[in-house]
């Protein structure tokens, strides 16, 4: 390879250990993230069980007061029927003494099982609130490593920007935004070895996508120092240092 092209295997060497630092904060970004939309969830959960508790709680209240009324007019009835003047009134009041308890009786009922719902509700608002607390401390797991994952890497991470800028000194800007690009694409892979398929045949193949190379492209790599792309996935193609002449 020439100077071109061993700058640029250098400038590989330092891109791929930055991807994979990149890669582990990602990974641990993405817990982060992931952790946080767990909270959010359950937030939206907890304030939709709190709505449906404060719904079933009015009905609950409702009844109760209904349930309230009624006694109040039976209560009424029983004073009114000691002073019934005839049988007739006598009958009417009882009858509606004996409708207000068969009613009541029914809104108790209901009132019974909206406090039964209250009560499920609620035990599930506090299972959520539960359920929230190991989510925050999941949460604070995940931010801590991510924070301990930069602060011990970040040494590393400064010395490989600086190796690289030193490596990309020497290269044109236009080759530097080539390579950029390309690794950008490929996780930090901007380069490809170029395969002989067959020891008898000029038939060669790009090591990153195993696309074919075309032999024009292998004669200038072994003629000039000069950057040759793969045509299928773009890589940079480079020859093994052992065989630049015959690969």
């Amino acid at each position: 390879m020439g100077e071109i092209l061993d700058a640029l295997h250098c400038l590989q060497e330092i891109e791929l250990q930055l991807s994979d630092l990149r890669r582990a904060e990602e990974r641990k970004g993405r817990q982060v993230r992931n952790a946080q939309r767990e909270i959010r969830k359950l937030d939206d959960r907890i304030a939709g069980l709190r709505a449906d508790q404060a719904a079933r709680q009015a009905e609950a209240n409702h009844f109760d007061g209904d349930v309230t009324r009624r006694e109040e007019s039976i209560t009424r009835h029983r004073v009114a029927l000691l002073e019934a003047r005839t049988n007739k009134d006598y009958a009417a009041i009882l009858t509606s003494i004996n409708t207000e308890k068969a009613d009541s009786a029914k809104i108790e009922k209901l009132a019974l099982e909206k406090l039964a719902e209250l009560e499920r509700v609620q035990e599930a608002v506090e299972a959520c609130l539960q359920q929230r607390v190991t989510a925050e401390q999941h949460l604070e797991k995940c931010e801590q490593a991510l924070q301990e994952f930069l602060e011990s890497t970040a040494e590393q991470r400064q010395t490989l920007e600086a190796q690289r800028d030193t490596a990309a000194s020497g290269l044109p800007p236009s080759t530097m935004s080539i390579f950029a690009r390309v690794a950008a694409k490929h996780d930090g892979e901007a380069l490809a070895e170029v395969i002989r398929l067959h020891p008898r045949r000029e038939e060669y193949a790009c090591g990153g996508c195993h696309m074919t190379v075309t032999l024009d492209r292998v004669s200038v790599l072994r003629s000039r120092d000069e950057v040759q792309f793969c045509g299928a996935c773009e890589r940079i193609l480079y020859l093994p240092s052992s065989a630049t002449s015959d690969v």
